[in-house]
């Protein structure tokens, strides 16, 4: 593996407890990337997780079962923190709230930070925690009312990898999808944030060759098909389950749509960018920052089905206005959210 020049090897070490999502793909990404800048890493994860090989790449995977007993949760972080102190790490990175249970003590050998992508919903395990990175403004600031020190927050967004110049698209006929069809992608977890719901009944209310992907997993699934259903669009909605790789079904796409409520950051939006595609978003807190409407891609109010219609036909309607929008969002994206410029702020915070 190439590695770029680094006058000094620097040691990190990793907690997270995360299952298989949009964090867990960046967990990858950024161990992957800052290992290319000459920083050695040990993460601590629970046992086998899907993507526990591809992160052993780019550093020394630990696997270990994490009680909820209250006796053994002080040996299990005794022993994470001795093992970190064998590795020689001086700066401690846990990803998400449930990672802050087993951080080690933080002093004059060790620094701790706690990484969010999703709001802070109190703060009684983070004893152990001396700094928060949130990856939009809007987490930081929602840690800071609820008594969070300023200094000690950051804000480091989140960066995505260019697609292969080789991807290949999938076959839009393997997902019951017209060839001359407009497709709508959407993804995320089935939950009521999310808002698939409001995707479906955009369809309904758009033409007959407008179809959804609606790429994902969760409680409220069954909900969503019963809701295609009842407003007769089942054969112009597609469930297509939870994709590890998502890049080949953005790339057979034509417009991707994030209508959710609560979206922290939403990934999604980076990814549409990074595939050229022009986006449709609602202003939840992280698209709204993301996003210059009109200029980067179009935003609607939340939960407004008939202002994401309006926007997605400003798009069917205008072509150029996706191109436009798609065009100006990669550029926006290559200049604030690059592998470069995201890892150079993190390799700052940390060491």
């Amino acid at each position: 593996m190439a590695t770029e020049q680094n006058p000094t090897l620097t040691k990190l070490a990793h907690i997270h407890l995360g299952v298989d999502g949009g964090a867990e793909k960046f967990f990858v990404r950024l161990a992957r990337a800052l290992a290319k800048r000459g920083v050695e890493q040990i993460a601590f994860i629970r046992p086998d997780r899907p993507w526990r090989d591809e992160l052993a790449e780019h550093c020394d995977v630990r696997e270990m079962k994490f009680s909820r007993s209250h006796i053994k949760r002080h040996i299990i972080r005794w022993n994470i923190a001795r093992q970190i102190r064998q590795f020689g790490a001086r700066t401690t990175m846990g990803w998400m709230s449930p990672a802050s249970k087993w951080m080690p003590k933080p002093g004059p050998d060790m620094r701790t930070f706690l990484r969010l992508g999703d709001f802070p919903d109190g703060f009684h395990t983070y004893g152990n925690v001396e700094n928060l990175i949130g990856n939009t403004p809007e987490i930081i600031r929602q840690a800071i009312e609820r008594g969070w020190p300023a200094d000690k927050a950051h804000v480091i967004s989140n960066f995505v990898d260019p697609l292969p110049d080789d991807l290949q698209p999938v076959n839009r006929a393997d997902y019951n999808t017209p060839e001359e069809a407009t497709v709508l992608i959407h993804l995320g977890r089935f939950v009521q944030r999310k808002r698939f719901d409001l995707a479906i009944k955009a369809v309904a209310k758009l033409p007959e060759n407008v179809h959804a992907w609606l790429i994902g997993d969760g409680e409220l699934m069954d909900d969503m098909k019963s809701l295609a259903a009842d407003l007769g669009v089942s054969d112009r909605i597609h469930f297509l389950g939870w994709q590890r790789d998502p890049s080949p079904f953005l790339k057979a796409a034509d417009i991707l749509l994030c209508p959710a409520d609560d979206e922290p950051l939403g990934n999604v939006v980076l990814e549409g960018w990074n595939a050229g595609l022009p986006v449709v978003a609602t202003a939840s807190p992280g698209p709204s920052w993301l996003i210059e409407h009109g200029k980067t891609g179009l935003l609607s109010p939340c939960g407004d089905v008939e202002r994401v219609v309006s926007s997605l036909n400003t798009i069917l309607s205008n072509p150029e206005t996706g191109t436009r929008t798609a065009g100006t969002g990669q550029e926006f994206m290559a200049e604030n959210y690059s592998e470069k410029t995201i890892c150079k702020k993190y390799q700052t915070l940390l060491f």
